[in-house]
């Protein structure tokens, strides 16, 4: 029923959009809505693609989290769903959904509230990494993001840390020196290493523990609205009905009709990013290494039972504490 309903939708959509084509340069108006990219994002044809393969969901969550493909069955879930899309890994287009609000009725420290939605600085990298409940299957911006919507638990599994640092003086180059003279600068509000000349900062990307696969991806700062001052429309409904993400450059749009409310020539959109060539950093003077709280080995300070020691802090800190 829902499916028919959507083609009904589809078909009022495209007469609509008809009204206002002579100022569009698109000749085939219907395909705007049956799939521009049809291996990448109609259900029918995507096969068993991946996340970064695709450019929509076919899942039942699709409606809650506004990323169906156009041929997805709607299905209205009674679910609340985690809809802060975090960056995280390499690929800096890609996130996950989490928990990244404070619920209406907290009343508690508002340093928390301000920190779990990200308005704060990075001071305590253990406090301020994700981190999952491994039996309740949500996941957590922060631990402020924890403590305030009271989720304490046991079962809290926080996510990897790569510290990176792209310039560093060969002789620092080494985890125990990278400890021992690193700290965080207030006035940069940056973690690095500062020497009496310099401050070399370094730089964090969270990673998701291989054994946490209940995490939900999401397409980070895809643009899916048109502007205010847009007065077609049949295109601005189009733009927030569906999910076709269309790629002008390096930008992304949520369908090919929020591409062109936006100004954007649909004869020169794609269906993958166009990469630029990553200029990078001189790997020769780059460093980089992991950090797991959840990991007890190669340490050398003994920590209280259900305690583990951070090295940013120096000490040892509570894991099921908030």
């Amino acid at each position: 029923m829902m499916t028919k309903w959507l083609k009904v939708t589809f078909a009022i959509l495209v007469f609509s959009v008809g009204v206002f084509s002579q100022a569009i340069p698109y000749d085939n108006l219907l395909s705007w809505v049956s799939g521009f990219c049809p291996s990448q994002d109609k259900c029918k044809e995507m096969g068993n693609k991946n996340f970064s393969e695709r450019n929509c969901e076919c899942d039942e969550l699709c409606f809650a989290y506004r990323d169906c493909c156009s041929d997805a069955p709607r299905q209205r879930i009674n679910k609340s769903i985690s809809n802060f899309c975090m960056p995280y890994g390499q690929d800096s287009s890609l996130g996950a959904y989490v928990v990244g609000r404070c619920p209406g009725d907290y009343a508690g420290p508002k340093r928390v509230k301000k920190f779990c939605e990200g308005r704060g600085d990075f001071e305590d990298p253990f406090f301020s990494t994700p981190v999952t409940d491994v039996l309740a299957n949500v996941t957590f911006r922060n631990r402020y993001c924890v403590e305030c919507n009271r989720a304490v638990t046991p079962s809290l599994k926080t996510w990897f840390i790569s510290v990176k640092f792209e310039n560093i003086p060969m002789n620092y180059r080494n985890e125990e020196l990278v400890w021992k003279y690193l700290k965080f600068n207030p006035n940069e509000k940056k973690w690095g290493i500062c020497t009496k000349r310099n401050f070399y900062p370094c730089f964090f990307t969270f990673h998701k523990p291989d054994d946490i696969a209940s995490v939900r991806q999401c397409r980070l700062n895809v643009i899916s609205s048109c502007p205010k001052t847009y007065d077609k429309v049949g295109l601005k409904t189009a733009c927030r009905l569906y999910t076709s993400i269309v790629y002008s450059g390096e930008t992304a749009y949520r369908n090919i009709q929020c591409a062109v409310c936006n100004g954007e020539n649909p004869k020169r959109l794609f269906c993958t990013k166009r990469r630029r060539k990553d200029q990078g950093s001189d790997l020769r003077l780059s460093f980089q290494m992991m950090v797991d709280f959840n990991s007890k080995e190669n340490t050398t300070r003994k920590c209280d039972p259900g305690t583990i020691l951070d090295n940013f802090s120096k000490k040892c800190r509570c894991l099921i504490c908030a």
